[in-house]
């Protein structure tokens, strides 16, 4: 059948002009109400229940203005959960290959006391978006607070994985609900190297000390290097624990390889200073008395010493802008030794070589004025004691300390070289 109009006719006109304005106005209302629903639907754009009760009644077979309704149904605090959830179910059945509305649904349903219900919402969602981490870390969450612990697991697992952030929060959930289960833990984290190094520190934190240092022990020294800031806080934590062996053993690890049994580490300036592992290495401070440097000219043995330029000001004092922790035995004698040399230098009395903790434990003779070459500076000590501890940990530097509120300026310079402590 051949449909004919004559446009010659007004009749034909005008049947022409409605045909045009009924398919213009059909396509207006259809461009109207996308961008309606796109907009009301855009999670970027805070929208409340009274705003979308109106277009959800022009457009019930929306699924996403209906899911976006009950999502906001359930964000008010006067909420009608039983509203939230026929919008929830009504999203769901409009798009059913859509998790999110699943998603909704199942924080609905646990909301209003049916976890049974938000568990086979999140499993249906998972089944949508089994790569999707936030549902798998909702199921999971979900799991625990049911009592679900072992089944939990494998869902933080994955969800951590994929979203690291999510480890910090996990671990401190686990810990609560499985009353301090380690291996739980350890599942999650899994085998990333910055995941275990984020585990260990979570359990010194918690007072397990033990457990913390065998997590770190698994993780290899590029891995430690790789998240140096962060092994560098496990270590300092460590030594604020009191665990001073074991830190000082992964210091070593860490700084050379292997672990180190020398008491004095860097003892002749030979190797650069790691950035973030200073903790049983050489620390410099600054000083508006004294410049530090390492001189590549000058050596007792080896290539290089630690040389000290005073800069004349008066009253001179060096406390620990030069000092290295050391491990000693509580009560066993020590013998700790250097070599220095000087040039020029001027002093009412000269620095020293000191052992202190809290306070100064021994020091040696003052270094003598003048220039002179390479000469042996010791101080003999006994370790103090630490009851809680099979290790007590010193400070060795080089000090000045003034006898009087003011002095001569001191000036000159000075090098240090080869220090070394030996157990007598």
């Amino acid at each position: 059948m051949v449909l004919e109009l004559n446009l010659n006719s007004l009749l034909g006109r005008l049947a022409l002009a409605l045909f045009v304005f009924a398919g213009c106005a059909l396509l207006v209302l259809v461009i109207v109400s996308k961008f309606v629903i796109a907009t009301l639907a855009d999670d970027r754009f805070v929208v409340t229940r009274d705003m979308l009760q109106v277009p959800v009644t022009y457009f019930p077979n929306s699924a996403r203005l209906n899911g976006r309704l009950a999502a906001a149904e359930l964000s008010e605090s006067d909420r009608n959960l039983a509203n939230a959830k026929e919008h929830a179910q009504r999203a769901v059945k409009l798009s059913p290959n859509d998790y999110r509305y699943r998603v909704t649904l199942a924080s609905i349903e646990e909301a209003g006391g049916d976890r049974s219900a938000a568990e086979s919402a999140l499993l249906a969602a998972r089944a949508l978006a089994p790569s999707h981490w936030s549902v798998r870390y909702r199921l999971g969450n979900l799991l625990v607070r049911q009592g679900k612990l072992t089944q939990s697991l494998d869902e933080l697992k994955i969800a951590v994985a994929a979203n690291s952030t999510l480890l910090p929060g996990t671990l401190d959930l686990l810990w609560r609900a499985s009353r301090g289960n380690v291996e739980a833990l350890e599942t999650v984290a899994g085998s990333n190297p910055k995941a275990r190094l984020t585990l260990a520190q979570f359990l010194l934190k918690s007072s397990r000390p033990a457990e913390a240092s065998a997590v770190f022990g698994t993780i290899d020294r590029s891995g430690r290097l790789a998240s140096s800031t962060d092994s560098a806080s496990f270590l300092n934590l460590l030594i604020a624990a009191g665990e001073l062996q074991a830190a000082r053993d992964f210091w070593g690890e860490i700084a050379g390889g292997e672990r180190q049994s020398l008491a004095v580490w860097n003892g002749g300036f030979e190797s650069d200073l790691m950035k973030d592992f200073t903790q049983f290495d050489w620390q410099f401070g600054k000083s508006e008395y004294a410049r530090l440097s390492i001189d590549p000219a000058v050596a007792h043995s080896g290539s290089r010493s630690l040389k000290v330029e005073f800069v004349g000001r008066d009253t001179t004092q060096l406390d620990n802008e030069i000092r290295q922790l050391v491990l000693v035995r509580p009560g066993a004698r020590y013998a700790l030794e250097c070599y220095v040399k000087t040039n020029g230098l001027e002093t009412p009395e000269g620095p020293r070589l000191v052992v202190a903790n809290t306070t100064w434990i021994a020091a040696s003779e003052p270094v003598a004025q003048g220039s002179n070459d390479w000469q042996r500076l010791a101080v003999e000590f006994v370790a103090p004691p630490n009851p809680k501890n099979a290790m007590s940990a010193v400070y060795i530097s080089l000090k000045r300390k003034p006898k009087f509120s003011y002095d001569e300026p001191t000036r000159g310079d000075l090098w240090l070289d080869d220090f070394s402590l030996k157990e007598q």
